[in-house]
């Protein structure tokens, strides 16, 4: 997928791994290895179709307990 400009901003996109943050029945969760065009300037993600499909089956995989855990990270809740 190359986008080239951000939808949002203007900017120029460059493609990037990253990781998505996700909520799942109240648990955090970090999917990593996603391919993505990220905005230089915003930080704007696009996420191509097959990329959105891969991560709805991670998703699901969560959902179901059907995926073993890379790591555990500890995550801060903080309020504004």
């Amino acid at each position: 997928m190359k986008v080239g400009k951000c939808p949002i901003c203007g900017g120029d996109t460059k493609e990037d791994i990253v990781e998505v943050q996700e909520i799942i029945e109240g648990e955090a969760f970090i999917i990593s290895g996603v391919d993505a065009e990220v905005c230089v300037q915003c930080g704007e993600r696009m996420y191509s179709l097959g990329e959105m499909r891969r991560i709805e089956k991670v998703r699901e995989k969560i959902k179901n307990r059907m995926i073993e855990q890379k790591e555990v990270r500890s995550i801060a809740v903080v309020s504004l």
